[in-house]
């Protein structure tokens, strides 16, 4: 029988969670959690799909609308836009009532705003809307659907695991993304090619409605509420929670969300600033790389998308390798220490390896090296993800959503300087800028010491 954690639409804090029975008390400790890290691979790699879809089909739309790259950059950006403004919004919701709900909203949310690009044209006719505007606020408003998702999934990665896993797990989270960038290209053009554009975003939506399904039928706000996870689980979870306990959960929704503190925090704000240029780095990725490699490089569309997936592949690779590297570094020489030297390794090798692919002539070579890039920028990418929960484990998805807010204005502001840089300087140059930005992430980061929580730094002054 579900318990009242699985309706969506109670509102009460304090009625959302009702602690689980039947804990399995067997004395070999259960791997439940990993399953619930799964689901929350294939959550980031729908929305993946459901982000990314348009930098593919997009050029099929291009044509038939005759829009030039910049109102195609206008079209990113209103997704963007969207993202980023609700992400402290989704973030405080989720801190108060549970990502269950939550994520279950915002899947549902962005689904439907898939759905809606199929028959943007018809509304644009039937509301006196350009087209262009049509597409802008239907992007906008998947944007605010997909804005839920990252901070949800660093609450259940919060909820659900050690903090000696936890920057493996946010790997995950991250690999998870790039899983779905390294599918969708070729999906994406094999539905435009045989069935055309409208129905590629349809299949998007379809696939958003069958996880919230997968979602809803396995996951809770705690692990202490599944009846599959047993208390040796528990125990290597959080050792100080007993199977059955719902006092964890009453301290936190008793809590408000401590906003001075976090933005009286130096490690806050150098969290968020770096990150606001891994956002501007990683949208030169998602957003143009398919473009770049059909009008630069030359590309047919079919090799154009398979070449697309190759940065992506190469973040599902390398994410979690970041994490895990960040957590044996962790364990010897101290969180900060262990996130920053990740960082700092991450973004440096991106950054020399996009500056040689752009600038180099041969395509076999140029794109791998461009891809790997990618690669490494999320190699760093995790440990951003990880240290939200070392900074602030209770109200982790407040300041993930703080963070993704900052990470995608980068994006935005990508979305619109890279298309005016290569319009009117040549991609390479485009391309030069990214990596001094993504120098500029690594750098920021030094400021950040996840060894301590903003309660502890508060504290001791």
């Amino acid at each position: 029988m579900k318990t009242e954690a699985n309706n969506l639409f109670s509102s009460r804090p304090d009625t959302f969670a009702v602690p689980a029975t039947g804990h399995t008390d067997s004395s070999a400790a259960t791997t439940f959690r990993w399953r619930v890290m799964g689901i929350v691979m294939l959550i980031m790699a729908v929305t993946a799909l459901n982000r990314l879809n348009l930098s593919i089909a997009g050029k099929t739309i291009e044509e038939e609308f005759a829009f030039d790259t910049i109102k195609m950059g206008r079209i990113f950006g209103s997704f963007l836009w969207g993202y980023a403004l609700f992400q402290i919004p989704w973030g405080y919701i989720c801190d108060r009532l549970g990502p269950l709900r939550t994520l279950t909203a915002s899947m549902l949310c962005f689904g439907l705003g898939a759905g809606l690009m199929g028959i943007a044209p018809q509304l644009a006719v039937s509301t006196g809307f350009s087209v262009l505007l049509a597409f802008q606020v239907i992007r906008f408003f998947t944007g605010v659907g997909e804005a839920a998702i990252s901070p949800g999934c660093v609450r259940v990665i919060a909820s659900w695991t050690s903090a000696r896993e936890r920057g493996f797990a946010s790997g995950l989270q991250s690999a998870g993304l790039g899983l779905g960038g390294t599918l969708t290209p070729t999906f994406i053009a094999w539905a435009t090619i045989h069935y055309g554009w409208r129905i590629s975003f349809y299949l998007c939506s379809a696939f958003a409605l069958l996880t919230v399904v997968i979602w809803r039928a396995n996951a809770t706000d705690w692990p202490e509420q599944h009846k599959k996870v047993n208390a040796a689980e528990l125990a290597e979870i959080h050792p100080a929670v007993r199977a059955g306990s719902d006092q964890r959960r009453l301290m936190m929704n008793a809590k408000t969300v401590p906003w001075l503190k976090m933005l009286s925090s130096l490690s806050v704000w150098g969290l968020i600033l770096a990150y606001g240029c891994q956002g501007y780095a990683f949208y030169v990725y998602y957003n143009w790389f398919y473009f770049y490699a059909v009008k630069v490089r030359g590309l047919q569309m079919m090799q154009a998308a398979a070449w697309t997936s190759a940065p992506f592949l190469a973040m599902a690779l390398l994410s979690p390798v970041g994490g895990w590297f960040s957590d044996r570094l962790s364990r010897r020489s101290g969180r900060r220490q262990g996130r920053i030297w990740a960082v700092w390794l991450g973004m440096g090798v991106s950054a020399v390896l996009l500056i040689l692919g752009s600038h180099l002539s041969i395509t076999v070579v140029a794109l791998p090296m461009i891809a790997l890039a990618a690669g490494f920028n999320y190699f760093a990418t995790s440990n951003f993800w990880a240290s939200c929960i070392d900074l602030a484990p209770e109200f982790s998805a407040s300041l993930s959503g703080l963070m993704n807010t900052v990470g995608n204005i980068g994006g935005a502001i990508s979305s619109t300087a890279t298309a005016y840089l290569a319009v009117h300087q040549g991609w390479s140059r485009a391309l030069d800028v990214a990596a001094l930005v993504t120098v500029g992430s690594g750098l920021l980061f030094s400021a950040v010491n996840a060894g301590r929580t903003i309660e502890e730094a508060s504290r001791s002054g």
